[in-house]
């Protein structure tokens, strides 16, 4: 059996399990964005079973399965196991195969081909050759006699915000764990292909990098990104089950490791952090937001708040379907958390710190990554270049700044320009009366 029969087999598995009653649909953050609010569920998930069995659906499944946000509530609104999340991701793998036809791979690998130039420029413009080395070694690359603690896979558009990354690896590395890394564009989950409709590229990219990630042998097997996360397990790891019958392999979020051994962990936050945090949430992993607002609750003198304000979404970029619902999400977030006076809004995700940490200069409060707290009450720290570039008003200020790493990383200045102006302009500028010039 190849990847692309077990996808067939698991989608037809689930137009079978599905009874039809609708009650994903209604649990579902994004019908009203997409504009199908007012449809009948039931007929919505009647068009998404015809969509898994190769048909054309109808206009509403398409328009739902399009807008899928992986927010995860349909997945505790299922009364029969059934994975609605999964489900709908398949029903529009399913479509996006059926409309696109023969065009499916041309399209599959120009989105790949975009995102790893992007990744290659923008952490070239933020690093030298040798961290970048560590945060992406090569597949292939010599590995010592005794398989490390803990494996760790970074994904791959992580990388354009390094300075995560890297304060990942000092707190593995403090807590007396060996490690290795695999991530980059060539250790690719294959979500890319997947969401264009190319199952057979998706399958040998996602499959290429459980290699890589299981010959290494760790004891725990640890992923940074919630995309490569839930690529891996809705797609990827069943679909290797149904190849071989192996069942063993498992990717466990790096915050619920930490959660897991939080015991070493508070022995290294010993720093007080005298900041009053609000976090911003994602719903599609509950327990990763468990596990943070628990290790949060571990730093000195940090105090915790919660923010009562709606939430959608994996990551900020899954909202980017429904620009207008994405906005007031977050001019919702901003203004809570600016009413709840906080010194500090924390991002879980890279995506989501991508494109909120510019905000910071428009906002009454600094906008960091949760790592970077952890760092600070460990007494590490790994300057975010990427807000730093971020939140300059110009590219050419951009180029200026990166010209050092550009000319050594023999970059293509035009290629730079384009790709730096691409990523400045994933977010607008925020209105509204709770944004400030002071800083608290």
């Amino acid at each position: 059996m190849d990847f692309g029969e077990a996808l067939n087999i698991r989608m037809d598995e689930f137009a079978a399990a599905c009874t039809q009653c609708g009650k994903c649909f209604e649990a579902c953050p994004m019908t009203g964005p997409a504009g199908i609010g007012d449809a009948e569920p039931k007929m919505v998930l009647s068009g998404i079973v015809d969509l898994l069995r190769g048909n054309a659906g109808n206009a509403e499944a398409e328009s739902w399965a399009s807008a899928c946000s992986s927010s995860g509530y349909c997945i505790e609104a299922c009364d029969y196991g059934v994975n609605p999340r999964t489900m709908v991701r398949l029903a529009h793998f399913a479509s996006t195969r059926l409309r696109d036809g023969d065009a499916v791979k041309g399209n599959a690998m120009k989105s790949f081909r975009a995102m790893a130039k992007s990744v290659r420029v923008i952490s070239r413009l933020q690093l030298d050759s040798e961290v970048i080395d560590k945060l992406q070694p090569p597949p292939g690359r010599s590995r010592p006699q005794t398989s490390p603690d803990v494996s760790f896979y970074t994904g791959c558009n992580a990388h354009k915000t390094p300075h995560i990354l890297i304060l990942c690896l000092e707190v593995i590395r403090a807590m007396g764990f060996t490690y290795e890394v695999v991530g980059g564009p060539t250790a690719c989950c294959g979500v890319f292909q997947f969401l264009s409709g190319d199952g057979e590229t998706s399958g040998r990219a996602g499959l290429s990098t459980l290699r890589q990630i299981d010959e290494i042998g760790a004891r725990e097997k640890l992923s940074w990104c919630p995309s490569c996360q839930s690529q891996f397990d809705e797609i990827i790891i069943p679909n290797h089950e149904k190849m071989t019958g192996d069942s063993d392999f498992a990717l466990t979020p790096f915050f619920i490791f930490l959660e897991r051994h939080i015991d070493q962990l508070e022995k290294l936050l010993v720093l007080p952090v005298r900041k009053r945090v609000a976090l911003n949430e994602r719903p599609g992993y509950p327990g990763v937001v468990r596990a943070v607002k628990r290790i949060l609750q571990s730093i000195p003198e940090l105090e915790f708040v919660e923010l009562n304000v709606p939430r959608a979404g994996l990551m900020s970029n899954y909202l980017t379907v429904a620009p207008k619902f994405k906005d007031e999400l977050r001019e919702q977030e901003f203004k809570a958390a600016a009413d709840a006076g906080v010194t500090t809004l924390a991002t879980i995700f890279h995506a989501c710190h991508r494109e909120l940490c510019h905000f910071e200069e428009r906002v009454a409060f600094e906008i960091v990554n949760v790592m970077e707290l952890i760092g600070q009450s460990m007494g590490v720290k790994a300057e975010d270049v990427y807000k730093r570039l971020k939140m300059m008003s110009e590219v050419e200020a951009m180029m200026d700044d990166c010209s050092d790493l550009l000319s050594r990383h023999g970059l293509d200045p035009n290629e730079a320009r384009d790709v730096l102006l691409a990523d400045q302009l994933a977010a607008k500028p925020l209105q509204g009366r709770f944004v400030e010039n002071d800083r608290r």
